[in-house]
């Protein structure tokens, strides 16, 4: 005779220690990995940012996120605005403004992309960015 477990023994259900194992495995390296990016944020955000705006792959102005303001670029055609650490393009003179409705930046490697007006904004830190894709 065989010995077959059906779903209505008991010991079909049972935990083994390799099931326990796994479990405490998978909530340490969770639980290290959420402390691990936060530090790490938090690093990040105390290093001095720039934010590079460029038109056509030539760089037109550098700002510092930590000065607040409000810059005008390409002859008054685009405004940004720098606020508590974060940069946005406040107005553009493209057609559908999907750049100003871009909203605020503020991580390292993040952009803003103004396509009718070929304009690339770009933040820099000393640190590595901690985003390194975005997909919207």
């Amino acid at each position: 005779m065989t010995n077959i477990i059906t779903e209505d023994d008991d010991s079909f259900y049972r935990t083994t220690k390799i099931d326990l194992i796994l479990i405490v495995l998978v909530l340490f390296l969770s639980t290290f990995s959420i402390i691990w990016i936060s530090v790490n944020r938090i690093k990040q955000s105390s290093l001095p940012k720039v934010a590079s705006i460029y038109q056509e792959s030539i760089k037109l102005e550098e700002i510092y996120l930590e000065k607040d303001g409000i810059t005008s670029i390409l002859n008054g055609k685009m405004k940004i605005e720098v606020k508590s650490g974060k940069i946005r393009i406040l107005d553009s003179d493209c057609p559908q403004k999907v750049c100003v409705k871009m909203g605020w930046i503020d991580n390292s490697g993040q952009t803003i992309v103004c396509m009718p007006n070929h304009v690339l904004i770009e933040i820099k830190s000393s640190g590595s960015p901690l985003i390194d894709a975005i997909s919207y």
